[in-house]
């Protein structure tokens, strides 16, 4: 829920990729260590590196604050492209 919260929140993410039988936001704990990855569409026009940067830094600085753990990979896949989004 953090990481999805995040990725509303970040500007140039259009949203999370959804659809049936889809899980967009997915979190593992293994070896005491937090694995978290992403799916999302982009706006059309968006540097697509400095999003998915500031997305990393966005989930990784409300995990830690929210439950004290620190993300060992924070995996975005961009899924798409919105081209009408605003």
């Amino acid at each position: 829920m953090i990481a999805k919260i995040a990725t509303e929140e970040t500007e140039g993410v259009a949203g999370l990729e959804t659809g049936p039988m889809k899980h967009p936001v997915t979190a593992k704990i293994q070896d005491n260590l937090l694995n978290v990855h992403v799916e999302v569409k982009i706006k059309y026009g968006q540097n697509v590196s400095k999003v998915c940067e500031e997305l990393q830094t966005k989930i990784f600085q409300s995990v830690l604050q929210m439950t004290d753990l620190k993300c060992n990979l924070i995996d975005i896949k961009v899924a798409g492209f919105a081209f009408n989004a605003r």
